[in-house]
């Protein structure tokens, strides 16, 4: 299951589309709106579980990297369950339901806010994704302001516990139902979950705690990429402010140059013509390599048109291993368009030839 490709977003989607995309899912296959529809039943459980995948940063980039992921557990489940039961606005009775059995995810203490990812799309050449080596990106993205160290608070007059909350960050409400009272706890909406207000503005950043900015960030890219991977950052995306945690570098290969080779898997093929004379005769050949050096090799005589030489070790990097495939010199024969009268004479006496006659069965 491909989880983009079931919630309908693209690859560099931020949770916020994610989000959006699962919610309109959800409740376009929810089975109450589709009573006897089993099919309907079954879309809706692949939006669960691909939800819950890419909600999960650290399982959404093992997608990325592997295309799987490992499954969730028990308690990582209800995270899904519970957007389910936002999206129609039972929001109180399953915060209840899962703090009962034990699923709660609202602590007790302050909320710490992460932020959004960062994604930047790079185009690599062959040497970089054979071999590895070093990018230097330029990334814009909102980091903790200088004049108040990202708590978005006066420096002098600095910030104090929020009254609402108490300092906890969480409010708390009874709800009567039918089905009983319910009692849910919710972030505080006046300090946004993290139990403190400055008690006046940050003038730089207006009491945002983070202001935008341009840097360049060098990048170790191993052996053996290619188009689609992600290569993630920890902390290196955008900073929430006050307090919060910065979100991730994403650095997604967009496309990969392979010059005159083909990829298969691990593997370069490189294509080789020689004439007809030279595949008769045999010789030796000179071929390319991804870093940039040559490679001799020999070509027997005889050699028909697709037979391969192996150079082994000379291909792609292997992702996260050491070793490297290998180069595959696929031999292709130049048959000329046009020849000329003396030449025509020499193809019809090498046709009569016993050595150049073709028997068909």
């Amino acid at each position: 299951m491909n989880p983009y490709e079931v919630l309908g977003v693209d690859r560099s989607a931020s949770a916020e589309d994610i989000k959006r995309a699962y919610r309109t899912a959800a409740m376009k296959n929810h089975p109450d709106r589709n009573p006897g529809d089993h099919q309907a039943e079954e879309r809706f459980k692949k939006v669960a579980r691909a939800y819950e995948i890419l909600s999960d940063p650290s399982r959404r980039d093992a997608y990325d990297r592997y295309g799987t992921t490992e499954d969730p557990g028990s308690s990582a489940g209800m995270g899904g369950m519970h957007d389910i039961f936002s999206g129609f606005g039972l929001d109180d009775a399953m915060r209840a339901f899962m703090e009962n059995f034990g699923f709660s995810s609202a602590g007790s203490g302050p909320r710490v806010v992460r932020g959004e990812d960062v994604t930047v799309r790079v185009d690599l050449d062959l040497e970089e994704a054979a071999l590895g080596g070093r990018r230097e990106v330029e990334v814009e993205r909102n980091v903790s302001c200088a004049e108040c160290a990202g708590t978005g608070a006066d420096k002098a007059s600095g910030s104090e516990s929020c009254r609402h909350c108490n300092g906890t960050g969480r409010v708390s409400s009874v709800r009567n139902t039918l089905l009983g009272s319910f009692r849910s706890v919710n972030q505080c909406n006046v300090c946004g979950g993290r139990g403190t207000i400055p008690r006046k503005l940050c003038s730089s950043c207006r009491g945002r705690g983070f202001e935008k900015k341009k840097s360049t960030i060098a990048v170790d890219l191993p052996a053996g990429l290619s188009k689609g991977h992600y290569i993630r950052l920890r902390g290196q995306g955008h900073y929430p402010g006050q307090g919060g945690v910065p979100g991730d570098l994403k650095l997604l290969i967009n496309n990969v140059d392979y010059g005159p080779f083909k990829r298969e898997e691990d593997d370069l093929v490189y294509p080789l013509t020689i004439s007809y004379p030279q595949a008769v005769f045999g010789g030796e050949f000179t071929v390319p390599l991804p870093d940039g050096n040559s490679l001799k090799i020999k070509v027997g005589a005889g050699t028909c048109a697709g037979t391969r030489f192996k150079q082994k070790h000379h291909g792609m990097g292997r992702l996260n291993r050491r070793s490297r495939g290998d180069l595959l010199v696929e031999i292709d024969i130049h048959v000329p368009r046009k020849v000329k009268r003396s030449e025509k004479e020499l193809l019809k006496k090498l046709e009569e030839s016993p050595s150049f006659q073709v028997k068909n069965i």
